[in-house]
């Protein structure tokens, strides 16, 4: 099994696009994934940055705005925390659990407004950001040093009591295929290649198997 991990998460300033830290949590594995995503993520970045400045010369309100970039390598997550005008941005492997690690970016945001706000206004008078350095401590706990999005469900019934429930038609064919290969070695992502399905298919299935207290996640 290997491990999966958020690699690196970044906090840029929105006003400015000027990047305020950025934590490792893990080097990429291979140097071409870096080559890959970062024209992605900058270009990603850039987008949101000229949104916001659209938006806010026409004197319109931003809502909070969060990105999802998906490849075969890596997952992307851009948020813009509106109280701070801080980007929370996360590169991490693809296999990862979106919805856990959007869950950490607004925990990120959150935390850094509440301790940094008055750094923050002194950063867009002054350009220090050297307050922020400390803050790569809160992101390591925040996300459990990158782990928090890791993914293995587990099948926790016996095989005869997973047949008997689909043939009773609680769950279907592919319900009760991806059911088989939860086996705590494969991730979301590695189910969905095993049968050519995609990964928002996949995780589907797996709330469904979770409710029916077929899995754990």
């Amino acid at each position: 099994m290997l491990v999966k991990l958020i690699y690196k998460v970044y906090l840029i300033d929105g006003d400015s696009g000027i990047l305020l830290l950025e934590t490792t949590l893990k080097e990429f594995p291979k140097t071409q994934i870096e080559k890959e995503v970062f024209p992605d993520f900058f270009n990603e970045i850039n987008q949101i940055i000229d949104s916001i400045h659209s938006a806010m010369a026409k004197g319109h309100n931003i809502d909070d705005i969060i990105r999802i970039v998906e490849s075969e390598s890596s997952t992307i997550i851009i948020s813009y925390h509106r109280p701070s005008r801080i980007l929370i941005c996360s590169i991490s492997d693809a296999d990862d659990n979106i919805e856990q690690i959007k869950k950490a970016i607004i925990k990120i945001g959150n935390k850094f407004w509440k301790k940094h706000k008055a750094e923050i206004d002194h950063f867009r008078k002054t350009d220090d950001k050297s307050k922020f350095k400390t803050f790569s401590a809160d992101i390591e706990v925040i996300t459990m040093g990158g782990s928090i999005a890791e993914e293995y469900p587990q099948l926790i019934i016996i095989k005869n009591v997973l047949q008997s429930i689909r043939s009773m038609g609680i769950i279907n064919d592919l319900e009760y295929l991806v059911a088989l290969k939860c086996n705590g070695n494969n991730s979301p992502l590695e189910i969905s290649r095993k049968f050519d399905k995609t990964k928002m298919e996949i995780y589907e299935v797996l709330n469904k198997l979770a409710e029916l207290e077929i899995i754990k996640r």
